[in-house]
């Protein structure tokens, strides 16, 4: 365990930051000193923080404390304009979801790890989407092996879009079994009972289908030309499912590289593949089955999902958080 190391987790009241916040409980930081701020919309006077409650600080007075590592688990409007700010009072930021715009070198446990003197130049790291999280713990042990591109479809829950999503959906499903109107403040055009395409021009893509596949690019080397999923919102609280359609290799080839990899777990049945029974056996992990092979001899489709926010949204970022404890860039030059 860590002690003396200030912590900030900006965006604490979020379910995301409540995501970072559980798994720094009980990572190398649990006996650190840690900070929750908020913007001052937030009408949350404190959170939990592994048996205790810490208080909320407003995120304006972000600059009164002396933190040395800061999570960053809010929107990109927000991240864009307190981050640099961070970074440039010496402090390393860890941008959860790779979303604040900031030029920060990607990083995914097990897979990828950036040169240290570019995470110092850049002034911390960022961790990749819950799509790209998906898509390159899946394609990691297989880009050694002659993989020429990917294309399928995931689906996002509500919890991408926040806590406020999460309890629009709720209310939602309540109303339309009760024959009321349902509130349609976040998802304008329905959620509950839908399936929600990405809001892009029709013959584009959007800009988070983008960054997964930018996030592969950078965190794997495969060129993002050859990540083609498409991204859509289901009515689901938690939890990232879909299918991917990986070329250039046999069922064999895949299904012997998957096995024993990392943060992966394999599922014989197709029937177990349900997304709310499997996140709550794997909830930091990538869980993947029903592997057949392309009806046209072209490559090989699976099924794959995980929980977007225990893994994507609190582990993952607190895993670059102690890989950067264990490079020596969280040490005090006064010490």
């Amino acid at each position: 365990m860590q002690s003396g190391l200030e912590v900030a987790v900006i965006g604490a009241s979020g379910v995301v930051g409540e995501q970072v916040l559980g798994a720094l409980a009980t990572s190398r930081f649990a006996g650190s000193e840690v900070t929750a701020f908020a913007s001052r919309a937030c009408k949350v006077e404190e959170v939990s923080y592994g048996d205790s409650r810490i208080p909320i600080r407003d995120l304006s007075d972000v600059a009164e404390y002396p933190f040395m590592l800061a999570f960053l688990c809010v929107p990109p409007n927000v991240a864009e304009r307190v981050g640099p700010s961070i970074t440039g009072r010496g402090a390393l930021v860890v941008d959860v979801g790779g979303g604040s715009g900031m030029d920060l070198p990607c990083f995914l446990p097990g897979v990828s790890s950036p040169e240290l003197q570019d995470v110092v130049n850049a002034g911390g790291l960022r961790t990749p989407s819950a799509a790209g999280w998906v898509l390159a713990s899946v394609l990691a042990p297989l880009r050694d092996m002659g993989v020429t591109g990917v294309s399928g479809a995931l689906n996002l829950s509500a919890s991408a879009w926040g806590r406020a999503a999460m309890d629009e959906l709720g209310s939602q499903v309540v109303a339309m079994f009760n024959s009321q109107e349902p509130p349609r403040k976040i998802f304008a055009e329905g959620l509950a009972f839908d399936v929600l395409p990405e809001d892009c021009t029709e013959d584009e893509w959007s800009d988070r289908e983008l960054q997964a596949a930018a996030e592969v690019e950078a965190l794997l080397g495969i060129p993002s030309d050859k990540v083609a999923v498409s991204l859509a919102t289901i009515p689901l609280f938690s939890g990232v499912v879909g299918a991917l359609h990986i070329r250039g290799l046999s069922v064999e080839e895949v299904e012997e590289a998957l096995r024993d990899a990392p943060g992966l777990r394999g599922v014989p049945r197709a029937a177990r593949l349900r997304p709310r029974a499997l996140v709550d056996k794997l909830r930091t992990g990538v869980s993947y089955g029903r592997l057949r092979a392309d009806p046209a001899g072209d490559g090989v489709h699976l099924w794959v999902l995980g929980d977007n926010l225990m893994g994507a949204g609190g582990a993952v970022p607190v895993a670059a958080a102690e890989w950067l404890l264990s490079q020596g860039l969280l040490t005090r030059s006064d010490a």
